[in-house]
């Protein structure tokens, strides 16, 4: 029944472009173009109306809003993109994201990974990945060049330098390169071994654009063992939605520095 509603909500405000152009070529208004103010109405249609209805209680709502702009990418798509583009934008709907992810482009990436990073787990935080996934998989362009690991480095906290055995707090930073002509969406998984804690570090997620250079400093805490040397560290590239590593590097921190 909202389908139709809506096939004739878009019917009507043709009937009135119609309407309006006539008037305009008879000489009867002067006013700006017909067209812009149809469009004005739509645009006005999806703000106010279908872009909340996506976050309703009820599932029928947010089924008939999704309909809408399925049914009407055109129009939609900016105004999906608009909601979180301002950064005091709060509106995390994943049913946003899940669109944009079935309309949009591999331009759309960016952005959803700037708000992903911000969400938590109960936000349904996997939607906003597989959106970005899907798109950058839809706009595929292969290449055999991969990513390469610059640098990889442990900048001791002042405490540990200074010989203070209860502090562990460090930096782990590393440079990543892209020497390949497209972009590269990549997860980062770090491994430490013979260490007390935190031996696997959270997945991170980058988006390298085309000969880019990627600079991040991690905070880490690293207690080796007991009668160890050194710490381990296994560090991966993945390509995002693929199995095997792209590149896989093994690295032995002095434990001196603890």
């Amino acid at each position: 029944m909202e389908g139709r509603n809506l096939k004739k909500y878009i019917k009507l405000l043709l009937i009135i472009q119609i309407y309006m152009i006539m008037l305009f070529s008879a000489g009867f208004l002067r006013i700006p173009p017909a067209h812009a103010f149809f469009e004005e109405q739509v645009k006005y249609g999806f703000e106010d109306r279908w872009l909340p209805m996506l976050a309703d209680t009820a599932p029928e709502k947010r089924f008939q809003a999704m309909q809408a702009f399925l049914t009407y990418p055109e129009w939609g798509l900016p105004v999906l993109r608009d909601s979180i583009k301002t950064p005091e934008s709060d509106n995390h709907s994943w049913q946003i994201a899940m669109l944009i992810g079935m309309l949009g482009d591999a331009s759309d990436i960016p952005l959803l990974l700037t708000r992903w990073r911000k969400l938590d787990k109960h936000e349904r935080s996997e939607v906003w990945l597989g959106a970005m996934q899907r798109l950058y998989w839809k706009n595929y362009v292969p290449s055999e060049i991969i990513p390469k690991l610059k640098s990889l480095s442990v900048k001791y906290s002042k405490n540990v330098a200074e010989g203070d055995k209860d502090s562990n707090k460090s930096d782990l930073l590393y440079e990543i390169v892209n020497p390949a002509p497209v972009s590269r969406l990549i997860r980062v998984t770090l491994q430490f071994w013979q260490t007390r804690i935190q031996e696997k570090l959270p997945t991170k997620y980058f988006l390298i654009p085309a000969g880019g250079l990627l600079k991040t400093t991690m905070p880490v805490r690293i207690l080796p063992v007991a009668h160890t040397k050194s710490v381990r560290l296994d560090f991966r590239i993945w390509e995002v939605g693929v199995s095997e590593h792209l590149l896989h590097r093994t690295v032995s921190i002095p434990s001196t520095g603890f």
